[in-house]
C-alpha cells in the first residue's frame, strides 16, 4: 500500500513539473554566431512605407506613442537597393526589403522571422476626380495588369482583358521606391496599348508620394503603406498588389531564423551583438 502510494505521489510531482516548466527547455545554438561581431542595423529613411510597415509589424513602434523606436545609431539606406548594398559588403549587418529586390543576389540570404507576416499591400492615391488617361491607367492596372503584378507579387484582382480607350494625356507619378519598379512595369505595358499616354515616375518615398498628391505635385502618389486616417480622408486609394518585406543578412552570417521579438530588440538596439542570439530559448 505505502508503495503504491509514493509511486502516485512521484507521478503526480512528474506531471506537475511537466505543466509548470520544469522540464528542460531548448535553447538556441547557431554554430559560427559566435565569431560575429556587432550587430550592423540597416534601415530605411523616415518617410519610407517600407520602414513603417517593418517597424508596426515588429513592434518597433511604441503602441501608446506610435513613435518609431529603431536605434538612432542605426545605418540608414535611401532605397532597397542601398539596403542590399550595405548587407552584401558588410557581415555583420541585418536590413529589411521589398522581396522582390533580393532576387539572386549570391552576396546575401533571407531570414525567415518565425510567426510573424510581414506582408504589406502596394497602393496608388490621387485626389477628386481622376482624368480620362488617368482612369484608362488604373482601369489597365486593375485587369491586364495584374498579370504583370503577379510575375513578382501577389496579385489582388483576377488579370482581365483590357481595351483602351487611347485617351490623350500626361500623368505624373511619384512615391515609394519599392512600388516603382513594379509601376515602370506597367507603364511600358501600358503605353504599347495607348501610345497617346505620357507617364512620368519621380522615385521618393510613400510620405512624399502622397503629401504630394495632396498638393498637386503628383497625379498619382505611390505608397507602400497603410495611408494614415487623415490621407484617407483626402485622397482616394487603389490597391495594386501585395509584397513581402524580407530580413536579409550578408552570406557570411549562420543566421537562418529568428523571432520576432529577438528582431524587435536588435532594430531598439537592445541586442546589439550577434552571439547574444544564441542561448536565446526556441520558441514552439
Amino acid at each position: 500500500m505505502k508503495r503504491k502510494w509514493v509511486k502516485g505521489v512521484i507521478a503526480i510531482g512528474l506531471l506537475g513539473c511537466l505543466l509548470a516548466g520544469c522540464a528542460s527547455e531548448k535553447t538556441t545554438h547557431v554554430d559560427g554566431l559566435d565569431e560575429l561581431g556587432s550587430i550592423e542595423v540597416v534601415t530605411r529613411e523616415e518617410g519610407s512605407g517600407t520602414r513603417s510597415t517593418f517597424a508596426e509589424k515588429a513592434g518597433i513602434t511604441d503602441s501608446a506613442t506610435g513613435m518609431d523606436q529603431t536605434a538612432k545609431d542605426s545605418l540608414v539606406a535611401e532605397s532597397n537597393e542601398a539596403v542590399l548594398q550595405e548587407v552584401a559588403e558588410n557581415k555583420n549587418a541585418i536590413g529589411y526589403l521589398s522581396s522582390a529586390i533580393v532576387g539572386e543576389n549570391d552576396q546575401v540570404h533571407e531570414v525567415t522571422v518565425t510567426k510573424k507576416n510581414l506582408s504589406r499591400s502596394f497602393y496608388l492615391a490621387y485626389t477628386g476626380k481622376l482624368s480620362d488617361v488617368e482612369e484608362d491607367f488604373i482601369r489597365y492596372i486593375r485587369s491586364a495588369g495584374q498579370e504583370i503584378v503577379a510575375k513578382t507579387y501577389t496579385p489582388v484582382a483576377n488579370p482581365t482583358t483590357f481595351l483602351s480607350n487611347k485617351a490623350n494625356g500626361t500623368i505624373v507619378i511619384g512615391g515609394s521606391t519599392s512600388v516603382a519598379p513594379l509601376m515602370k512595369k506597367l507603364v511600358d505595358a501600358y503605353k504599347t496599348l495607348n501610345p497617346n499616354a505620357k507617364i512620368e515616375i519621380r522615385e521618393t518615398d510613400s510620405q512624399n508620394g502622397l503629401s504630394g498628391t495632396m498638393e498637386g505635385t503628383y497625379d498619382l502618389g505611390m505608397s507602400s503603406r497603410e495611408l494614415k486616417s487623415y490621407e484617407e480622408e483626402l485622397l482616394t486609394k487603389v490597391k495594386i498588389g501585395q509584397d513581402q518585406i524580407e530580413v536579409i543578412v550578408n552570406k557570411e552570417n549562420p543566421v537562418q531564423k529568428i523571432s520576432v521579438d529577438q528582431l524587435k530588440k536588435i532594430y531598439t538596439g537592445e541586442l546589439t551583438k550577434w552571439s547574444q542570439l544564441n542561448g536565446a530559448k526556441e520558441e514552439k
